[in-house]
């Protein structure tokens, strides 16, 4: 059986993406239509290594144009509780998709075709049927999953519903499970702007790392980009069950570059607790990265506004130094043992809500503004 081939090449500038696409051994269909799915998963410019970078894309639409294809669209579907407007805006793909005119869809709205399921259906964007699919996805570390790479980035296709399903459904599985469902004609991996740490969220660190991927079997360019993360692939468990489900080559051939001259260890994410003096930031394995991403973003726009510090923050920061808080979050999240002050958020901790030391904060996933005020909660307990 022969090999697949993943192609690597490492950038010097963000200009030579085109020429390095000029030489790819590629045929682009002309009577199909093409959808780009890129990360656009929070509203966040592309220098914070969370989102794509526009720079690529709009190099990606020229040569998609010179190969001749016909109809090219972008497509994504925020994370959920994100304004899909605001996240094209912020990123920078409303004016890429003025200035290009090519049409950036929201997927979170869009409409939807019945595609076979385990047990049953999944609805996927209908904008898939009959196109030439390029998933984009970003060089990630991500606290659930260890990495997000190209089969994570299709979870951007679901529906909301889908999205909260496939998290209480374990995530790994499910995400294995739309390869079959969704398969990518293109996968290009961007790791130009990468994200270590605690990804996926601006949680995570921006590093340049300048490399980029491309191959047609998603699992070969996954396994990769795992590679040039210094992760192997088999720790991460969708990458483990689509190889075990023959969805893919985890050891596939490497054109172009060496991978010892791209690759870096990165820095990996705090998967179970993260803890700064006394505030404990705990997860279970079925949390949404969007619960903690509003935890972050509301003590940081807390810090951002000083009027809001002797109600919001001073609390917070009290209890840091003095005592300790538990942000805990995740379907069939505890409070955890010798817990302090616990802020149980979102929608799946509403089973905790009645506990005596805890203030609940609803929403899926809730908004930055709604955790800031609970901070105000925290001196009156």
């Amino acid at each position: 059986m022969k090999k697949a081939a993943v192609h690597l090449k490492r950038l010097k500038r963000p200009e030579d993406f085109y020429p390095w696409l000029e030489k790819l051994p590629l045929e682009i269909p002309r009577d199909r239509p093409v959808v780009i799915k890129p990360n656009l998963v929070y509203p966040i410019g592309w220098r914070s290594g969370v989102v794509s970078d526009t720079r690529l894309v709009r190099q990606l639409i020229e040569w998609l144009k010179s190969k001749g294809a016909g109809t090219i669209v972008m497509a994504e579907g925020p994370g959920l509780g994100v304004d899909a407007g605001l996240a094209f805006e912020k990123s920078g793909f409303t004016a890429l998709s003025r200035e290009t005119g090519v049409p950036l869809i929201d997927l979170n709205r869009a409409e939807r075709r019945p595609v076979d399921w385990p047990g049953g259906k999944i609805m996927l964007p209908a904008v898939l049927r009959d196109a030439y699919y390029v998933n984009l996805p970003k060089v990630k570390t991500h606290l659930n999953t260890l990495v997000t790479l190209g089969l994570k980035n299709q979870k951007g296709l679901l529906s909301p519903g889908d999205k909260k399903r496939f998290h209480k459904s374990g995530l790994h599985r499910p995400v294995a499970e739309l390869l079959k469902a969704s398969r990518p004609d293109l996968t290009i991996l961007d790791g130009f702007v990468a994200l270590e740490g605690d990804g996926p969220l601006a949680g995570g660190r921006p590093v340049r790392l300048g490399a980029v991927l491309a191959g047609t079997d998603p699992l070969a360019v996954d396994a990769v980009g795992c590679r040039l993360m210094g992760i192997d692939p088999l720790e991460v468990e969708h990458l483990r069950i689509a190889h075990e489900m023959g969805l893919g080559d985890l050891e596939p051939e490497i054109a172009g570059d060496r991978l010892e001259d791209c690759a870096r260890k990165f820095k990996r994410p705090e998967m179970e607790m993260l803890r700064v003096m006394g505030l404990r930031n705990q997860r279970t394995p079925l949390a949404c990265s969007l619960c903690g991403g509003a935890a972050r973003e509301a003590l940081f726009s807390s810090a951002r506004n000083p009027a809001a510090w002797p109600r919001k923050l001073l609390p917070v920061l009290w209890r840091m130094v003095f005592g300790r808080i538990d942000f805990v979050y995740g379907h069939r999240a505890q409070v955890p043992e010798g817990a302090g002050q616990v802020v149980a958020v979102g929608e799946c901790t509403k089973h905790l809500k009645d506990l005596p030391g805890v203030i609940w904060v609803e929403g899926c996933p809730p908004s930055p503004e709604m955790l800031a005020e609970a901070f105000a909660r925290i001196n009156k307990r």
